[in-house]
Order: C-alpha cells, then sequence, then structure tokens
C-alpha cells in the first residue's frame, strides 16, 4: 500500500496564492491528495513513496510564490482508511483557531495594474482588480483562515466568468479569495460635499476626480484600508488650504507619484529605497529633495529637505494617478489626532469641514492602517521604521514562541500606541495612535475585541505601563471583573523599550549590553519622569546605570509643548533664555522651577531646547517636531565632508550622567559667537554619540542596543555608526519603530524573559 504523508508548512501561506500553487506543483509531480488551509498555515496529505515527496518538499521551498514566507515545513508518515485518486485543493475546515502569521495586505502588481488599463479587458477601470499576488489581506479579514467567507468579499458572489477564473489552475486568479469584477464585485460612488452623486461609469468618475484635483479640489478617497484626503501637489494654495481645514500647521504631508520616473525627478534615492518603494508593502519613504519645481515643497513639508514619498498601492490610486500625471498629497483622512476614517458615514460626518468631494464604495473595511513609513539614514544606509502599519503589520517576522502556552496582551504606550498578543504566534498591531484622543481610544478597544475573535482569544496575562495615569491601562479593569484571577504585570516604559530592542535583535543569551534608551518622557516614579537613560543588561537582569542628568520638570505635559520652557529649567533660569520671557511669567516659572518636587532626566525636552536656541521659536504643534528640525539643520553640515566635529563636554569627566546644564549653555555659546546653526546643531548630535561612548567605556559594555522615539533621528543613527561601530557591535531597530510603538512587544518579551 502506498504510504501517506501529512506536510505541514508554517509562515506566511494564506492569501498568497500558496493552495494554489502547492496544487500545481502536486499535479506535475502526479500526487494523489489534498491540500487546505489549517491553524498552523497549509497542510498537504499525499500518498505516495518517501523519495517523491522529498523532490515534492524541495520544490515547494525553491518556487513558491514570492509573498509567500515559510518558516518551518513538518513532514510525517500517517495512517489512514482513506485512499485517494486525485489532487485536490479542500475547503478550510469550520471552526479552526488560528495559529500562524497573518497575511498583511499587497500592493496592486504589474498585471493588474495593465489589466485596469486596457480597453479591451473586461476590468478597464475596476479598482479593485486583485489576484493571488496582491490586494487588501488583513484590512479585509473579519476573521482567519483567509477564506473569501471570513472577508469583506463574501457579500460579493461571483459571477460565472470569475468562477471560472476561480476554478482553472492555469489562471492568475486560482482560488483568489479576492477575485470579482465589474459585474460582481465592489461599486464605487462619487459625490460632493453636500452628498449629491456625480454619476457615470467608472471612467467617467476617475476622469472626474482629475478634473476636480486640476480645479484645486481636495478629495477624501475610500482606499481599501481606509479614507486618504489627496490634493495636486503642485498647487500652493490648495496644499496650504489642506493644512488650514485639517489644523495640521507643520507636520509633513506625504506625496503620491504615479510611477518611480515622476519620483526621480524629483527626489534622491538609493537602490534600497527604490525596491522598498515599488516593493509589495509599497510604504511611504521619506527621499531627499531633488528638484522643487512642480512641488508646493514649503506647504508639503515645511522648513524640510525631505518628502515622504509613496507609489499607487491600489487600483484605485493607480487610477487616479495615472489621470492626473502629477504628484498628489496623500494624507490620512482624520482630523487631525483622531484615527483614520473607514466607512462612509463616519467619513462624511469627520471630513465634511476639509473634503471638497467624496469617493466612497461598498467593501466594507475591517482594520483600516495607515501607510507605513520608513527611513534610511543618509550616509549608513541604516533602515529606520517611523511607523509600522499597512503592509507591515500585524506579524513580526521570525517570532514565535515555543517556551510558553500562555495567551498574553500587551497595551503598549498611550501616545504612539499598538498592542501585542502572543498566541504562541506573536502579532502587533498596526500603530493604533493617541489613546487620549477619545476616538483612538475606541479603535484601540476595538483592535483588542478584533484579536479576540480572529484567534478565539481570552488573555490569561495582561502586561501593561507602570504609569498610573496611561488611559489605555483602564481596560485591565474591565478584564478583571471577567476574571478575577487575571495575572496582571507592570512594566517600566523605557525598561520596556530596552527589552523590545533585545527581543527584536534576539540579545537574551548576551551579557554586559548596554541600552541607550531616549526618549521624550515615561513614568519612572512619583518625583521622576524617565527620559534618556542607560541600562546594562547582563544574562536575565537590567540594571539602570545612568542617565541624562535631571533638571525640574514644570507645567507638567505643557512642557512638551513650549521649548523655551525646557530651555529655562535647564539652564536653571540662565539669564539668556530670560529675556524670552515677561516679567510676570518670569516671575511664576523661575518659582516653579526652584520649588519643583518632580525632577526629569528628559532628553526630548534637551532637543527642544538646542532647537530653541537654533531657531525654533513657536511652540511644538506634533511629537518629534524640534527632533527633526535639529536633525535637518545638522544633515545640512553633515553632508559636507570638511566640518569639523567637536565635542561640547569634551572637558567633562562623565561616566554615567549627562550634563543637560552644560552642554545647553556651550550650545547658547557657539550660537553667541556666530557659528553657523547647522554647525552647532552637528556638534549636538556629536556630543551625544561621545556621551555613549563614555558611557559604555565606563559600564565595561562591548554591545550597544539602542531604543526610544530619538533614534528615529538618522544624522543621530549615522554618527553613532561612524564613530563606535569600530568598537562596539550596535543594535538597532530594524523591524519595529524605535518609538512607542515597539513598547508593546517589549512588555511582551519582558514577560517572557524578566519577570521575577
Amino acid at each position: 500500500m502506498t504510504p501517506t504523508f501529512q506536510i505541514t508548512i508554517s509562515g506566511i501561506v494564506q492569501g498568497v496564492g500558496f493552495r494554489p500553487f502547492v496544487y500545481n506543483t502536486a499535479i506535475q509531480f502526479n500526487l494523489k491528495g489534498f491540500v487546505s488551509n489549517n491553524e498552523f498555515g497549509v497542510v498537504i496529505i499525499v500518498q505516495e513513496e518517501e523519495k517523491t515527496i522529498r523532490e515534492f518538499v524541495d520544490q515547494l521551498k525553491k518556487i513558491h510564490p514570492k509573498k509567500a514566507i515559510i518558516t518551518t515545513i513538518q513532514v510525517s508518515e500517517i495512517e489512514t482508511e482513506e485512499r485517494f485518486d486525485l489532487f485536490f485543493i479542500k475547503p478550510t475546515e469550520k471552526g479552526i483557531s488560528i495559529n500562524a502569521p497573518l497575511t498583511p495586505d499587497f500592493a496592486i502588481c504589474k498585471n493588474c495594474k495593465e489589466e485596469i488599463l486596457d480597453p479591451q479587458n473586461r476590468r478597464f477601470y475596476y479598482p479593485f482588480t486583485s489576484c493571488t499576488s496582491c490586494g487588501p489581506r488583513y484590512a479585509i479579514a473579519e476573521k482567519f483562515p483567509f477564506e473569501r467567507e471570513n472577508t469583506s468579499m463574501s457579500p460579493f458572489k461571483m459571477c460565472q466568468t470569475c468562477l471560472e477564473e476561480y476554478l482553472n489552475p492555469n489562471d492568475i486568479r486560482f482560488h483568489s479569495q479576492t477575485n470579482s469584477c465589474p459585474e460582481c464585485g465592489i461599486e464605487i460612488v462619487f459625490t460632493d460635499n453636500n452628498g449629491t452623486l456625480i454619476s457615470g461609469t467608472n471612467k467617467e468618475i476617475f476622469e472626474s476626480i482629475s478634473e476636480k484635483l486640476n480645479q484645486g479640489k481636495i478629495i477624501a478617497v475610500k482606499n481599501t484600508s481606509g479614507y486618504l484626503l489627496l490634493c495636486d501637489a503642485s498647487n500652493n494654495q490648495t496644499v496650504q488650504e489642506l493644512r488650514n481645514r485639517k489644523r495640521r500647521s507643520a507636520k509633513p504631508f506625504a506625496v503620491l507619484f504615479s510611477d518611480f520616473k515622476q519620483i526621480k525627478k524629483h527626489l534622491l534615492h538609493h537602490k534600497t529605497e527604490k525596491k522598498l518603494l515599488k516593493s509589495a508593502q509599497a510604504p511611504i519613504v521619506i527621499l531627499p529633495i531633488k528638484n522643487q519645481n512642480k512641488l508646493a515643497v514649503n506647504e508639503i513639508a515645511p522648513n524640510m529637505k525631505t518628502i515622504g514619498a509613496m507609489l499607487p498601492n491600489s487600483g484605485l490610486l493607480h487610477l487616479i494617478s495615472n489621470l492626473f500625471q502629477k504628484p498628489l498629497v496623500a494624507t490620512s483622512g482624520n482630523f487631525n489626532g483622531s484615527p483614520l476614517s473607514s466607512n462612509q458615514n463616519e467619513a462624511v460626518q469627520s471630513l465634511k469641514s476639509i473634503a471638497d468631494y467624496y469617493l466612497h464604495h461598498n467593501l466594507e473595511i475591517q482594520n483600516s492602517q495607515d501607510d507605513s513609513v520608513i527611513q534610511f539614514s543618509r550616509k549608513n544606509k541604516q533602515k529606520i521604521v517611523l511607523r509600522r502599519a499597512r503592509g507591515l503589520a500585524p506579524n513580526i517576522d521570525n517570532f514565535h514562541l515555543n517556551n510558553t502556552s500562555d495567551k498574553i496582551l500587551c497595551l503598549g504606550a498611550a501616545l504612539k500606541n499598538t498592542i501585542t498578543i502572543s498566541n504562541q504566534q506573536i502579532y502587533q498591531s498596526e500603530y493604533i495612535g493617541n489613546v487620549l484622543n477619545y476616538d483612538t481610544y475606541k479603535r484601540f478597544e476595538n483592535r483588542i475585541q478584533n484579536y479576540q475573535h480572529f484567534f478565539d482569544f481570552v488573555p490569561q496575562t495582561i502586561v501593561y505601563d507602570q504609569h498610573p495615569g496611561y488611559e489605555n491601562n483602564k481596560i485591565v479593569s474591565d478584564f478583571l471583573k471577567e476574571n478575577p484571577f487575571l495575572k496582571t504585570i507592570k512594566v517600566q516604559h523605557h525598561e520596556a523599550h530596552f527589552t523590545a530592542i533585545l527581543g527584536e535583535r534576539k540579545l537574551w543569551k548576551k551579557s554586559k549590553i548596554l541600552g541607550v534608551i531616549w526618549d521624550g518622557s515615561g513614568f519612572g516614579n512619583e518625583n521622576e519622569i524617565y527620559g534618556g537613560e542607560f541600562f546594562k543588561y547582563n544574562r536575565g537582569e537590567i540594571t539602570r546605570i545612568g542617565h541624562l542628568e535631571y533638571f525640574p520638570w514644570i507645567l507638567g505635559d505643557q512642557m512638551a509643548l513650549n521649548p523655551k520652557m525646557s530651555a529655562l529649567s535647564i539652564s536653571e533660569n540662565n539669564e539668556y533664555f530670560q529675556s524670552y520671557f515677561n516679567k510676570n511669567e518670569l516671575k511664576v516659572y523661575s518659582k516653579l522651577i526652584e520649588t519643583s518636587l518632580v525632577k526629569t532626566s528628559s532628553i526630548g525636552r534637551l532637543f527642544d531646547s538646542a532647537a530653541f536656541t537654533l531657531g525654533f521659536k513657536g511652540n511644538i504643534s506634533f511629537e518629534g517636531q524640534t527632533g527633526m528640525f535639529l536633525e535637518n539643520l545638522a544633515q545640512k553640515a553633515f553632508s559636507k565632508s570638511k566640518v569639523k566635529l567637536k565635542d561640547y563636554l569634551k572637558d567633562e569627566n562623565i561616566t554615567n550622567i549627562i550634563p543637560a546644564k552644560k552642554m545647553l549653555l556651550q550650545i547658547v555659546k557657539a550660537f553667541q559667537n556666530n557659528i553657523d546653526r547647522s554647525v552647532i546643531a552637528l556638534n549636538f548630535h556629536y556630543t551625544l554619540v561621545k556621551c555613549i561612548e563614555k558611557t559604555a567605556l565606563f559600564s565595561k559594555s562591548e554591545e550597544i542596543a539602542f531604543s526610544g522615539g530619538v533614534f528615529q533621528n538618522s544624522v543621530l543613527v549615522d554618527l553613532i555608526i561612524d564613530h563606535l561601530q569600530p568598537n562596539y557591535k550596535l543594535h538597532f531597530h530594524e523591524t519595529l519603530s524605535p518609538n512607542d510603538e515597539n513598547i508593546s512587544f517589549g512588555q511582551l518579551n519582558y514577560y517572557l524573559h524578566l519577570k521575577k
């Protein structure tokens, strides 16, 4: 009797055309049996001799679909009475609980792009054209495994022609769960701001959109992962009007280019950036400006020398871009600070004061996502994830758990919130946002509920930040009401950052690793706000060994919005900064500085102070604004090879405490001596690098790991690599963002590796 083998393949193997690929490969080998989705990925049952099975498995490894990521293949001989006389794709069993990586959304592929612009093709101007290689996955999933019945595509029953494609092993849509066409698929609706319908064929509607954009109108477009606001990126007045309506005074907008030739015309790039822009993830990539002609650069990215560039990731954006043929501002469809709009009623209500027109459609979005944003440092090409969302979430590559069966929920931080769960696999949500915003908090709650539904997941342990006032921690009491025996654990914010980089880089078996954890703020204790921290990791133990010199924390969160407050506090009322306050202000703030019981080691506030000294005189309108200001200044000098670097604290005997006041006053002195501002900014960054080096020497560390929002600064990262890499092994985030998005992942790692 011919033996029967079970082959279980884990990884990203659902929603990527893997079963059709297995089917066609099995037919080539003349195998009998079936392939199906299961809770671990894909399972194959085949009846054949072992030698042929080995050759079959080798072939699966070699030529699997490009979008698939295989993590494990397990082959075992099994006993069965069942005999097969053909090979087939078996429907997924009902009610299984998924324990495999989820499939992220994929940008529209070359073949589908060509089809929707081909007048002879039945999908001409059908914007939801997709195949096994492209289209929405996570965004439309109600539950996994990824089957049509578990997605928003379920109500759209395939017409006879689509069904024939679906059943044809030689078709690119063979078993494509998102297959549809104009006859049986998703419908678009174009309206003005009052809801008046603008009718026409799909082609006529897209032509009308192009016409409105040329007239300087702002259009809210329901993309496949949420609404975007589009306008002409060459029209200064329109881009500024979008800023005014969105109440977004300075934060840069992303720009959508129709193709890579258009990007090349306006922006500089290297091969890695080009490859990433054209990838299936299709993120926004930050690129230096080459040619400002025909771009409203000052309105798109005020005072910046870079632009966030993106290519069309969907049929909708491809059709709009192809007709318009000019760059478009493409920004999240939300009111400043609120989450991304994802359904029509919500969009009309929240965007009514912003959009002139709306392009809606009737495909329900289950998991709305912002675009991912990635930057590479200019000199050393170090990858920096600024926002991890569409195309990247919710998987964390190469992470699955073998050492615990605990179902763990980690609640993350407040400002750049994500959640992480472990269910043997690890899943980190897309960027959710600031949960102090009511609508964002509801999105945070919904994401937890969705994941419970996705995975039939009920947490046995919740890990959260020790800050007593974090809004997202309120949900813990709700879970405790349902399960009084629920295990809970608190983790300090910066220790979570450190464990995030230790976990991402798999450093748990190492010793003497210096952790440099720098950001704006995190709760230390009742009288201390951390932010510029040095930790040491040594085989299962973390110790705080140093920090930025403490200074008074005044006016609570208002301090983070007004840089001159930080400058006055750090400088201890230095007369240089006193001139920026009137007598009453100075009297009040001086008293607060003198009597403040709360101290901080926030390096974010040191950046604010340095930025204020070098010309940033207004209030901060978005997080990280002063850091971007300093990075932009420093990059200008860093690009000139002849600049001689200066350590402002060279004469200080630094071991593990960075003297904040002395550094700030050195910057003031250099500014008063008319040193070029860009050179001062560069030397500020260089001085911080030298402080890291001195602390590494003091702590006798041979490896250094970096986390925290400060390490989104590409100039700082380049300087660290230039000056520390020869003598130290350096560890930066590359899968996760260094900012607070990684806190939930760090909380999980703390629980798994360091809990007492």
